[in-house]
């Protein structure tokens, strides 16, 4: 968890953290080296494959193979089960640099997704709904959770950016939008609860090595991708040092969980850990 002086100097500086306080996203400047990009992808190309270092001992069934053919593939906990993607989930100045952010001395791995978008998908098959992460994670206590958003090629505006709606994670009524998979951006924004003002996207253009950040009260989706190669990135979904499980129920009164809730060990009341050192391990600790 030790920082180089040339990593250190990399970090946010305090209006870089007033930015993202305001705004909901952040992009640093090139965090990873295109050797750590290109070992990363390394990892990739043997997930894909079928190679794994570890296995899971749940089978969640939502990941994306090879039976499903063509379309937008989603792969959760990839740095659980690979040694290349592992050592990328942990780069200390990715997590140091979420920590300053979220002004938080310590955060955890929540989990992480690999997400690959081809080319030539017609938007009903490849456009991302405009959602929050929070809305999938109910059990959480906190509401700082970040996400870091790594891409493995340069993402221009072809490329299928992730856009974001500028300031949303301080609007109110938004932590119920689940619509990852609806592919229709204008019904969408119909239920988004907005202070005034339009919805117009900003989209986070990376260079390689580039890593964008976003609160987990962020509304951001994405478009086709009209490029000739395919996109892909790691989200990497961090914890505060807050964050605890807490039950939930939905307005029928049925438990609400999350994928860690069967992963992850539980604590001594018999609940979900999220501190649990395999599952969710700690990125960064200042503290230390």
């Amino acid at each position: 968890m030790m920082l180089t002086d040339a990593q250190a100097a990399l970090l946010p500086s305090e209006d870089d953290v007033r930015f993202y306080q305001e705004h909901g996203w952040w992009i640093s400047p090139p965090l990873l080296t295109p050797e750590e990009i290109e070992e990363a992808r390394f990892g990739i190309d043997r997930y894909y494959s079928g190679e794994r270092d570890a296995h899971l001992l749940v089978e969640l069934g939502t990941d994306w193979n090879e039976s499903r053919g063509n379309v937008l593939r989603q792969n959760d906990y990839v740095s659980l089960q690979v040694e290349e993607l592992r050592r990328l989930v942990h780069h200390p100045l990715v997590a140091a640099t979420a920590a300053t952010l979220a002004r938080t001395p310590t955060v955890r791995l929540f989990h992480d997704q690999l997400i690959y978008k081809p080319p030539g998908l017609s938007p009903e098959h490849s456009n991302v709904g405009w959602h929050t992460d929070i809305a999938y994670w109910k059990t959480c206590s906190s509401r700082e959770l970040i996400t870091a958003w790594i891409a493995f090629q340069d993402v221009d505006e072809d490329l299928a950016p992730m856009q974001v709606l500028d300031g949303s994670h301080r609007w109110d009524g938004n932590d119920h939008l689940e619509f990852f998979h609806e592919t229709d951006h204008r019904e969408i924004e119909k239920r988004i609860r907005r202070p005034g003002g339009s919805l117009e996207p900003v989209s986070l253009l990376l260079r390689l090595g580039q890593v964008s950040f976003h609160h987990c009260r962020t509304i951001h989706g994405s478009r086709r991708n009209a490029a000739d190669r395919p996109r892909i990135a790691l989200a990497v979904h961090m914890q505060d040092h807050t964050n605890r499980y807490v039950p939930n129920t939905d307005e029928k009164g049925n438990r609400l969980s999350h994928f860690n809730d069967v992963l992850c060990r539980t604590d001594e009341a018999g609940n979900p850990d999220y501190s649990d050192p395999e599952i969710c391990p700690v990125l960064w600790d200042g503290e230390a």
